[in-house]
């Protein structure tokens, strides 16, 4: 893709170069995507609150808990949508997210549309329905792997860069406060009367859930990408396109060095962060006795309300300033989560947990704001979606390690989750240290990669 210009006057319409096929980014292209933006950042922040307590429904209104299956049903639950972020690789080609926006179009209707189903899953025996549910949320989140790289491809092609990190964060902030919204509502919702007798409210909250996000994803597919037209390319099968675009990001990974050595930061950021998610909500549910209102209070409403807060802050604070260093800051910054989590566990005090996950929300605002702009700020001229589609990829291949790791530890040492959050912090520590290194190299070469 052919980076972008920027065009002064701020009301004249695209052009294109004639024979170039490079669009000229204008301030009313952006100003137009981000209304557009707005509306379908806010249903996904919705549709995301309301299945913000995938696990915890599971756990607890599946049959998990009363079979003692709470720990491998945690760490699939969590695990397998980040597993699916495998695929993400096979949507950097040209075809799959700018050519044909048809995909938006599919992820809604089956990626989403799919939670129509869990009606039919209460109907299944005893700790059946458990593993039924986290089968219909993989197959969702495999159909839905595409969404993140498309997105970033947005922000990158309709986003004139000087401005991309502050619209990208006001966008950010409305996605929070709907799912916030979403999760405080889905958590009163199921822990008041049932509306069908003899049956949980998640049969009615999930499929409110699969319609918003179809819209919301609808909303995407209505935004055009702006975009160089390439050579019309032949189309292959999906594992053909996964097996090449996974050539395509071992060899980006190759060549560029400092791209790689980021990647590793976040690689162990990544495992330290997966293996702390499946004992989140055996910590609320075995340790502290906590209901639906109580875990989304602590866990969502706590977290998000932070980080809508700070993602502003965090976004105006990072201008202009290393992408490594924020990084780094934001790593150094989340140790501190598991520490807290120890305290909570140890005390069984719901108290220390909300005041974790104040702290995890100000250090995820940093960690949500390099993760989705960082890898831009080494593609710098070239095809940013190589580098997004790569960065979004290789969640998958730390899932693989993350969860089972958490896992272990749990099935190791049963009567404690202090071996997880000690190794966790551990690993965000040593996460920090491959970033400032990188940092240090990469300003000794006079490199100033800003996002």
């Amino acid at each position: 893709m052919n980076a972008p210009t920027v065009e002064s006057p701020p009301k004249e319409k695209p052009r294109r170069t004639k024979g170039s096929g490079r669009f000229v980014l204008s301030r009313g292209i952006e100003r137009r995507t981000f209304r557009q933006a707005a509306f379908a950042s806010a249903g996904e922040g919705l549709t995301g609150g309301l299945m913000s307590l995938n696990a915890y429904v599971a756990i607890k209104s599946m049959g998990a808990l009363e079979a003692g299956y709470e720990r491998e049903v945690a760490t699939l639950i969590t695990m397998l949508p980040s597993v699916a972020m495998l695929f993400a690789t096979a949507y950097d080609a040209g075809p799959a997210v700018r050519g044909k926006r048809g995909y938006f179009l599919f992820a809604a209707g089956l990626g989403r549309m799919v939670f129509i189903l869990v009606p039919l899953i209460v109907l299944l025996p005893g700790i059946t329905q458990s593993f039924a549910f986290v089968a219909l949320v993989a197959f969702s989140a495999v159909i839905c792997a595409g969404i993140p790289p498309a997105l970033n491809q947005l922000w990158g092609a309709n986003y004139i860069p000087a401005s991309r990190g502050r619209r990208f964060a006001w966008n950010s902030s409305l996605s929070m406060l709907m799912v916030m919204t979403g999760a405080f509502v889905a958590g009163q919702f199921l822990d008041s009367e049932p509306v069908i007798a003899g049956y949980g409210n998640h049969v009615i909250l999930y499929p409110v859930a699969a319609v918003s996000g179809a819209l919301a994803l609808l909303g995407f597919y209505a935004i055009r990408m702006r975009f160089a037209h390439a050579a019309p390319v032949r189309e292959r099968g999906f594992f053909a396109k996964l097996k090449e675009s996974y050539g395509r990001a071992l060899a980006l990974l190759k060549n560029d060095k400092h791209f790689r050595t980021y990647e590793l930061g976040f690689f162990i950021y990544g495992i330290a962060f997966m293996m702390m998610m499946p004992a989140i909500p055996v910590l609320f549910a075995n340790y502290l006795q906590a209901d639906y209102g109580e875990f989304t209070r602590a866990t969502v409403v706590t977290m998000q309300l932070t980080l809508m807060v700070m993602a502003p802050v965090v976004a105006w604070l990072s201008i202009g300033r290393r992408v490594t260093l924020v990084t780094a800051a934001a790593f150094s910054s989340l140790a501190v989560f598991p520490v807290m989590m120890m305290v909570a566990a140890y005390t069984r005090d719901v108290t220390y947990a909300y005041l974790a996950f104040v702290v995890f929300g100000l250090a995820m605002s940093g960690v949500h704001f390099v993760w989705n702009l960082g890898a831009l700020a080494f593609a710098r001229q070239s095809n940013s979606l190589a580098y997004t589609s790569t960065h979004a990829a290789m969640v998958g291949l730390r899932a693989l390690v993350g969860f089972p790791l958490g896992y272990l530890l749990m099935k190791l040492f049963e009567n404690t989750l202090l071996p997880v959050f000690v190794t966790a912090s551990c690993l965000l520590l040593i996460a920090t240290v491959v970033i400032l290194r990188l940092d240090r190299r990469m300003v000794a070469q006079g490199l100033n990669p800003i996002a």
